[in-house]
């Protein structure tokens, strides 16, 4: 796979995930942002990659499993990049009134648990979208209209 499909897998779901992690802001909305993060994070983001054929071609199944774990892991660590100091500057603000989640109090006590807890529910991101992704590339690949030969072997020679 590219490195820039890569790279560009990787900013689409940063930004899903900030957004996701923006609007879970709202806690009636939270297990929403949750949900799509787990499970819909894949789907959106090689569905906008696909639009137009734009950033992404033809991927088979294993290149639709590598590229959703990379969502999966960039997006889940968007929406805490986004939630966890929106919430701390809300607590500031409301004090009493909304919930925290106890992030301001784990960051200021125990930092180094807040990255290790972020870059595990990360990892869990990455394999149920690596999952889901698998199953966008298997669809795709069926309903898809793919050039003749599109997978044939490069025939080329190099002689000294």
């Amino acid at each position: 796979m590219n490195q820039v499909v890569v790279k560009r897998a990787a900013i689409f779901s940063l930004i899903l995930g900030a957004i996701l992690g923006l609007i879970a802001l709202f806690p009636s909305v939270i297990g929403f942002s949750l949900f799509a993060v787990s499970f819909l994070a894949a789907i959106i983001v090689i569905l906008y990659m696909k639009k137009n054929e734009k950033h992404l071609g033809i991927i088979d199944n294993e290149q639709g499993a590598i590229l959703g774990g990379i969502i999966g892991f960039f997006s889940g660590v968007g929406f805490f990049a986004a939630f966890s100091p929106m919430v701390c500057i809300l607590r500031l603000i409301f004090k009493e009134r909304y919930y925290s989640y106890a992030i301001p109090d784990i960051i200021t006590e125990a930092f180094w648990l807040f990255v290790v807890i972020v870059l595990m529910v990360s990892i869990i991101f990455a394999l149920t979208n690596s999952a889901v992704g698998m199953g966008v590339a298997f669809m795709l690949n069926k309903i898809e209209d793919k050039p003749e030969n599109y997978d044939a072997p490069l025939d080329i020679k190099i002689e000294d």
